[in-house]
């Protein structure tokens, strides 16, 4: 798999890495070993795959609104809190 230039650059994990082997273990149905590896991994898919949803099925007014609380402007600034969060403290931590 390929390195992670984020790592390789500053010695600092970021929070994608992992990811990959995350998502094999997603695939392989090993979904405790995915958040070991990447916590936001499993939540990020379901935020994609949710975003799809509303955008495969515009007429749903459930979807709808769903998508226009998820992509509004606060909920991308915690999205954003969350994953500086998560940067500090796996590298805090060395998870």
């Amino acid at each position: 798999m390929p390195r992670c230039l984020f790592k390789a650059l500053t010695g600092w994990s970021c929070p994608g890495c992992g990811s990959q082997r995350a998502l094999m273990h997603l695939l392989h149905g090993h979904f405790i070993d995915a958040f070991a590896v990447n916590l936001l991994l499993p939540f990020g898919i379901v935020y994609l795959l949710l975003l799809l949803s509303a955008y495969l099925f515009p007429a749903n007014a459930s979807l709808s609104r769903l998508h226009t609380r998820i992509t509004s402007p606060a909920a991308l600034a915690v999205i954003l809190i969350i994953i500086a969060g998560w940067t500090i403290a796996r590298n805090i931590l060395h998870i």
